[in-house]
């Protein structure tokens, strides 16, 4: 019995190494990282949390991707400061997967998005290498 328990044991620590070991990394970044730098694997994830109100009509939005060194891994995600109160502001995250390595600049523009020719309220960059 204490055998079989022991072996249980063993076989759960590994699993869960493997699992640690294997999972993609990712960097989170927030409005305090504009303009710096980071690094991340090819594979990883850069993971961007920044304030924002949609029911304003503003969003955060990728400009000039480059679709080579990275793919937006869904749409963004908006989290409520005060979710009980209709309209209030929060957080939009909006996640990137580096493709290939390189460096390029990530830019992201808080506008909303059918006002042509407008320019946006805000702008959030930073430079990526990828490895």
């Amino acid at each position: 019995m204490l055998r079989k328990t022991l072996c249980l044991v063993t076989l759960a620590v590994v699993l869960i190494l493997v699992t640690a070991c294997s999972s993609s990394k990712q960097a989170n970044l927030t409005a305090a990282d504009k303009g710096s730098q980071v690094e991340v694997k090819v594979g990883e994830q850069l993971v961007i949390t920044l304030d924002g109100n949609p029911s304003t009509g503003y969003t955060w939005e990728a400009k000039d991707l480059d679709t080579t060194m990275f793919e937006q891994v869904g749409d963004p995600v908006f989290s409520s400061s005060n979710p009980g109160l209709v309209g209030s502001g929060g957080t939009l995250t909006l996640t990137f997967k580096a493709l290939k390595a390189g460096t390029v600049t990530l830019t992201l523009v808080y506008h909303r998005p059918w006002e042509t020719g407008a320019d946006p309220i805000d702008t959030f960059a930073v430079t990526v290498k990828v490895k």
